[in-house]
Protein backbone atom coordinates (compact mmCIF):
# COMPACT_ATOMS: atom_id res chain seq x y z
CA UNK A 1 0.00 0.00 0.00
CA UNK A 2 1.32 3.31 -0.97
CA UNK A 3 0.72 5.11 2.09
CA UNK A 4 2.81 2.80 3.87
CA UNK A 5 5.96 3.39 2.11
CA UNK A 6 9.23 4.43 3.59
CA UNK A 7 12.10 6.08 2.19
CA UNK A 8 14.90 3.39 1.01
CA UNK A 9 12.41 1.04 0.29
CA UNK A 10 11.69 -1.10 -3.30
CA UNK A 11 7.92 -0.91 -4.41
CA UNK A 12 6.17 -3.18 -6.97
CA UNK A 13 2.73 -3.23 -6.95
CA UNK A 14 -0.70 -2.01 -9.64
CA UNK A 15 -1.23 1.82 -9.20
CA UNK A 16 -3.12 4.58 -11.03
CA UNK A 17 -0.81 6.63 -13.13
CA UNK A 18 -1.87 10.43 -13.66
CA UNK A 19 1.04 12.40 -15.54
CA UNK A 20 1.38 16.00 -15.36
CA UNK A 21 4.52 16.62 -16.95
CA UNK A 22 7.24 15.70 -19.44
CA UNK A 23 9.98 17.62 -20.21
CA UNK A 24 14.02 17.49 -20.09
CA UNK A 25 16.31 17.75 -17.84
CA UNK A 26 19.18 19.78 -16.96
CA UNK A 27 21.45 16.62 -17.99
CA UNK A 28 20.02 16.67 -21.95
CA UNK A 29 17.80 13.73 -20.93
CA UNK A 30 14.19 13.15 -20.37
CA UNK A 31 12.00 13.06 -17.85
CA UNK A 32 8.30 12.15 -16.50
CA UNK A 33 6.24 13.30 -12.97
CA UNK A 34 2.81 13.08 -11.99
CA UNK A 35 1.22 11.25 -8.88
CA UNK A 36 1.03 7.12 -8.36
CA UNK A 37 -2.39 6.38 -6.59
CA UNK A 38 -3.97 3.30 -4.53
CA UNK A 39 -6.80 3.42 -2.13
CA UNK A 40 -5.01 4.05 0.57
CA UNK A 41 -3.27 6.99 -0.76
CA UNK A 42 -1.29 9.03 -3.00
CA UNK A 43 2.25 9.72 -3.85
CA UNK A 44 4.45 11.65 -6.39
CA UNK A 45 6.46 9.94 -9.31
CA UNK A 46 9.29 10.38 -11.66
CA UNK A 47 10.97 8.69 -14.43
CA UNK A 48 13.85 9.42 -16.24
CA UNK A 49 14.45 6.58 -18.79
CA UNK A 50 13.68 7.29 -22.16
CA UNK A 51 11.42 4.10 -22.94
CA UNK A 52 9.22 4.63 -19.03
CA UNK A 53 8.74 8.15 -20.50
CA UNK A 54 7.86 7.61 -24.02
CA UNK A 55 5.13 4.79 -22.39
CA UNK A 56 3.89 7.33 -19.46
CA UNK A 57 3.40 10.35 -22.89
CA UNK A 58 1.40 8.59 -24.89
CA UNK A 59 -1.36 7.48 -22.42
CA UNK A 60 -4.47 8.84 -22.67
CA UNK A 61 -5.66 10.11 -19.15
CA UNK A 62 -5.11 8.16 -15.82
CA UNK A 63 -4.25 4.36 -16.04
CA UNK A 64 -3.73 1.59 -14.12
CA UNK A 65 -0.22 -0.12 -14.33
CA UNK A 66 1.99 -2.28 -12.62
CA UNK A 67 4.90 0.13 -11.49
CA UNK A 68 8.37 -0.91 -10.03
CA UNK A 69 10.77 1.46 -8.14
CA UNK A 70 12.96 3.14 -5.81
CA UNK A 71 11.01 5.10 -2.75
CA UNK A 72 13.19 8.17 -2.31
CA UNK A 73 12.29 11.95 -0.94
CA UNK A 74 11.33 14.50 -3.09
CA UNK A 75 14.42 16.73 -4.20
CA UNK A 76 14.35 20.01 -2.61
CA UNK A 77 11.29 18.91 -0.99
CA UNK A 78 10.50 21.09 2.42
CA UNK A 79 8.11 18.32 4.41
CA UNK A 80 9.73 15.15 3.27
CA UNK A 81 7.63 14.23 0.42
CA UNK A 82 8.69 10.91 -1.12
CA UNK A 83 8.26 9.70 -4.70
CA UNK A 84 8.67 6.28 -6.47
CA UNK A 85 11.69 6.85 -9.10
CA UNK A 86 10.36 4.29 -11.75
CA UNK A 87 12.51 2.01 -12.74
CA UNK A 88 10.17 -0.80 -14.29
CA UNK A 89 6.79 0.11 -15.65
CA UNK A 90 4.04 -2.17 -17.59
CA UNK A 91 0.51 -2.64 -18.26
CA UNK A 92 -1.65 -4.32 -16.11
CA UNK A 93 -2.54 -7.96 -17.31
CA UNK A 94 -5.50 -10.04 -16.42
CA UNK A 95 -3.55 -12.28 -14.04
CA UNK A 96 -2.41 -8.90 -12.10
CA UNK A 97 -4.25 -7.90 -8.11
CA UNK A 98 -5.86 -4.84 -8.80
CA UNK A 99 -8.53 -4.77 -5.99
CA UNK A 100 -6.28 -2.03 -4.57
CA UNK A 101 -7.08 0.44 -7.16
CA UNK A 102 -10.56 1.11 -6.64
CA UNK A 103 -10.55 4.11 -3.48
CA UNK A 104 -13.72 2.83 -0.92
CA UNK A 105 -15.65 5.67 1.03
CA UNK A 106 -15.37 5.57 4.65
CA UNK A 107 -19.56 5.14 4.59
CA UNK A 108 -21.89 2.77 5.18
CA UNK A 109 -23.59 2.45 1.63
CA UNK A 110 -26.74 0.32 3.00
CA UNK A 111 -27.60 3.00 5.17
CA UNK A 112 -27.28 5.74 2.56
CA UNK A 113 -28.66 4.05 0.06
CA UNK A 114 -31.96 4.20 3.18
CA UNK A 115 -31.72 7.67 3.26
CA UNK A 116 -31.54 8.09 -0.57
CA UNK A 117 -34.87 5.91 -0.43
CA UNK A 118 -35.98 7.32 2.60
CA UNK A 119 -35.60 10.99 0.79
CA UNK A 120 -37.26 9.95 -2.56
CA UNK A 121 -40.42 8.95 -0.25
CA UNK A 122 -41.01 12.47 1.28
CA UNK A 123 -41.32 13.94 -1.89
CA UNK A 124 -45.08 13.63 -1.62
CA UNK A 125 -46.33 16.11 -5.14
CA UNK A 126 -47.11 13.31 -7.31
CA UNK A 127 -45.89 14.27 -10.76
CA UNK A 128 -42.08 14.93 -9.11
CA UNK A 129 -42.21 11.96 -6.80
CA UNK A 130 -43.21 10.37 -10.77
CA UNK A 131 -40.30 11.60 -12.04
CA UNK A 132 -37.85 10.33 -9.06
CA UNK A 133 -38.85 7.08 -9.52
CA UNK A 134 -38.72 6.93 -13.51
CA UNK A 135 -34.63 8.00 -13.55
CA UNK A 136 -34.13 6.20 -10.80
CA UNK A 137 -34.50 2.77 -11.91
CA UNK A 138 -32.60 0.24 -13.38
CA UNK A 139 -30.16 -0.05 -14.98
CA UNK A 140 -29.37 3.74 -14.13
CA UNK A 141 -29.64 3.22 -10.52
CA UNK A 142 -26.63 0.26 -10.41
CA UNK A 143 -24.55 3.11 -12.00
CA UNK A 144 -25.65 5.73 -9.74
CA UNK A 145 -25.16 3.77 -6.76
CA UNK A 146 -21.20 3.34 -7.55
CA UNK A 147 -20.18 6.22 -9.45
CA UNK A 148 -18.11 8.59 -7.80
CA UNK A 149 -19.19 12.02 -7.52
CA UNK A 150 -15.88 13.90 -8.87
CA UNK A 151 -12.85 12.04 -10.51
CA UNK A 152 -10.27 13.91 -7.51
CA UNK A 153 -11.89 16.96 -6.32
CA UNK A 154 -15.03 15.45 -3.94
CA UNK A 155 -16.21 11.98 -3.14
CA UNK A 156 -13.83 10.58 -5.54
CA UNK A 157 -14.63 7.20 -4.68
CA UNK A 158 -16.86 4.26 -5.17
CA UNK A 159 -20.39 5.12 -4.38
CA UNK A 160 -19.51 8.69 -3.49
CA UNK A 161 -22.15 10.14 -6.14
CA UNK A 162 -24.79 8.02 -3.54
CA UNK A 163 -23.41 10.11 -0.40
CA UNK A 164 -23.46 13.63 -2.24
CA UNK A 165 -26.73 13.55 -3.25
CA UNK A 166 -27.82 11.96 0.22
CA UNK A 167 -25.90 14.65 1.75
CA UNK A 168 -26.60 17.30 -0.03
CA UNK A 169 -30.76 16.66 -0.17
CA UNK A 170 -30.31 16.82 3.70
CA UNK A 171 -28.59 20.00 4.11
CA UNK A 172 -31.05 21.79 1.22
CA UNK A 173 -33.64 20.09 2.86
CA UNK A 174 -32.94 21.32 6.78
CA UNK A 175 -32.35 25.02 4.96
CA UNK A 176 -35.30 24.91 3.46
CA UNK A 177 -37.35 24.78 6.60
CA UNK A 178 -35.42 27.04 8.71
CA UNK A 179 -36.15 29.62 5.44
CA UNK A 180 -39.29 28.90 5.05
CA UNK A 181 -41.87 30.05 2.24
CA UNK A 182 -40.00 27.53 -0.04
CA UNK A 183 -41.40 24.88 -1.85
CA UNK A 184 -39.80 21.52 -0.29
CA UNK A 185 -40.23 19.02 -2.92
CA UNK A 186 -39.38 21.36 -5.65
CA UNK A 187 -36.00 21.53 -3.14
CA UNK A 188 -35.60 17.78 -2.20
CA UNK A 189 -36.08 16.38 -6.32
CA UNK A 190 -33.99 19.08 -7.31
CA UNK A 191 -30.93 18.24 -4.69
CA UNK A 192 -31.60 14.24 -5.74
CA UNK A 193 -31.16 15.19 -9.51
CA UNK A 194 -28.91 17.40 -9.28
CA UNK A 195 -25.82 15.88 -10.29
CA UNK A 196 -27.14 12.69 -12.22
CA UNK A 197 -25.40 13.65 -15.16
CA UNK A 198 -22.42 11.89 -13.36
CA UNK A 199 -23.05 9.01 -14.08
CA UNK A 200 -22.91 9.67 -17.90
CA UNK A 201 -19.93 11.78 -17.42
CA UNK A 202 -17.28 9.91 -15.39
CA UNK A 203 -16.77 6.25 -15.66
CA UNK A 204 -16.74 4.10 -12.60
CA UNK A 205 -13.83 2.46 -13.54
CA UNK A 206 -10.58 2.13 -12.46
CA UNK A 207 -8.94 5.45 -12.54
CA UNK A 208 -12.78 7.77 -13.06
CA UNK A 209 -11.79 8.44 -16.28
CA UNK A 210 -14.14 11.19 -17.94
CA UNK A 211 -15.68 9.74 -20.76
CA UNK A 212 -15.92 11.59 -24.57
CA UNK A 213 -19.79 12.08 -23.83
CA UNK A 214 -18.55 13.75 -20.55
CA UNK A 215 -16.50 15.80 -21.95
CA UNK A 216 -18.27 17.04 -24.75
CA UNK A 217 -21.28 18.24 -22.69
CA UNK A 218 -20.31 18.14 -18.93
CA UNK A 219 -22.74 16.54 -15.95
CA UNK A 220 -24.50 20.01 -15.94
CA UNK A 221 -25.58 19.66 -19.38
CA UNK A 222 -26.53 15.73 -18.86
CA UNK A 223 -28.22 16.20 -15.81
CA UNK A 224 -30.67 18.69 -17.66
CA UNK A 225 -30.88 16.45 -20.45
CA UNK A 226 -32.13 13.15 -18.64
CA UNK A 227 -34.71 15.58 -16.49
CA UNK A 228 -36.26 16.47 -19.70
CA UNK A 229 -36.32 12.73 -21.37
CA UNK A 230 -37.72 11.30 -17.88
CA UNK A 231 -40.60 14.76 -17.63
CA UNK A 232 -41.11 14.35 -21.06
CA UNK A 233 -42.23 9.98 -20.62
CA UNK A 234 -44.45 11.02 -17.79
CA UNK A 235 -45.83 14.10 -19.28
CA UNK A 236 -44.59 15.99 -16.16
CA UNK A 237 -45.86 20.12 -16.53
CA UNK A 238 -44.08 22.17 -18.24
CA UNK A 239 -44.03 24.89 -15.41
CA UNK A 240 -42.66 22.01 -12.75
CA UNK A 241 -39.87 21.03 -15.65
CA UNK A 242 -38.66 24.43 -15.77
CA UNK A 243 -38.23 25.25 -12.05
CA UNK A 244 -36.52 22.09 -11.42
CA UNK A 245 -34.52 22.49 -14.89
CA UNK A 246 -33.50 26.02 -13.47
CA UNK A 247 -32.13 24.22 -10.29
CA UNK A 248 -29.87 21.70 -11.90
CA UNK A 249 -28.46 23.99 -14.32
CA UNK A 250 -27.46 26.86 -11.86
CA UNK A 251 -26.28 24.60 -9.39
CA UNK A 252 -22.69 25.50 -9.20
CA UNK A 253 -24.14 29.48 -8.29
CA UNK A 254 -22.55 31.81 -10.92
CA UNK A 255 -22.15 31.34 -14.76
CA UNK A 256 -18.32 32.00 -13.71
CA UNK A 257 -18.46 28.53 -11.85
CA UNK A 258 -19.86 26.32 -14.87
CA UNK A 259 -23.28 26.88 -14.56
CA UNK A 260 -24.97 28.14 -17.57
CA UNK A 261 -27.30 30.36 -15.55
CA UNK A 262 -26.64 31.87 -12.21
CA UNK A 263 -29.33 30.66 -9.08
CA UNK A 264 -32.91 33.35 -9.07
CA UNK A 265 -34.92 31.05 -6.94
CA UNK A 266 -34.70 30.15 -3.64
CA UNK A 267 -35.12 27.05 -4.35
CA UNK A 268 -31.94 27.04 -6.61
CA UNK A 269 -29.95 29.33 -3.82
CA UNK A 270 -30.85 26.19 -1.19
CA UNK A 271 -29.38 23.61 -3.50
CA UNK A 272 -26.49 25.23 -4.42
CA UNK A 273 -25.43 26.37 -0.87
CA UNK A 274 -25.97 22.83 0.46
CA UNK A 275 -23.35 21.15 -2.80
CA UNK A 276 -20.81 24.01 -2.44
CA UNK A 277 -20.73 23.18 1.31
CA UNK A 278 -20.87 19.64 0.78
CA UNK A 279 -18.00 19.74 -1.16
CA UNK A 280 -16.33 21.87 1.00
CA UNK A 281 -16.87 19.71 4.19
CA UNK A 282 -15.28 16.65 2.14
CA UNK A 283 -11.94 18.10 1.64
CA UNK A 284 -11.69 17.97 5.67
CA UNK A 285 -12.54 14.24 4.73
CA UNK A 286 -10.62 13.43 2.43
CA UNK A 287 -6.73 13.81 3.87
CA UNK A 288 -4.93 11.86 6.07
CA UNK A 289 -2.79 13.70 8.02
CA UNK A 290 -4.39 15.17 10.93
CA UNK A 291 -4.03 17.75 13.52
CA UNK A 292 -1.67 19.92 10.54
CA UNK A 293 -2.02 22.38 8.37
CA UNK A 294 -2.55 20.80 4.48
CA UNK A 295 -3.00 22.90 1.62
CA UNK A 296 -5.93 22.49 -0.59
CA UNK A 297 -5.36 22.10 -4.07
CA UNK A 298 -9.65 22.75 -4.30
CA UNK A 299 -9.89 25.35 -2.51
CA UNK A 300 -6.42 27.10 -2.81
CA UNK A 301 -5.93 27.51 0.73
CA UNK A 302 -4.32 26.00 3.75
CA UNK A 303 -7.06 23.76 5.33
CA UNK A 304 -6.26 22.78 9.36
CA UNK A 305 -7.07 19.11 9.43
CA UNK A 306 -8.26 18.06 13.24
Amino acid sequence: MLKELKAGEKVCQAVIIRLQKVGNSSNGGVFAKGMAEDNSGRIQFIAFEKGIVNTLRNLEGPQPMMVAGAVDIVKYSQDMALQIIIQKLDPVVPADDISNLLPMGNFDKDAYLDKFNSLIGQVKTPSLHQLLMRIFSEPFLSAFLKNPAGMKMHHAYSGGLLKHTVDVAELALAMAHTVGNVDKDLVLTGALLHDIGKVKEISAAVGFPYTTEGRLLGHISISALLVKKAADEIKLPLNQLQWLEHIILSHHGEQDKGSPIACATKESFLVHYADEVNAVMNQFEDQEKHHTWVFNRMLQRYLFLD
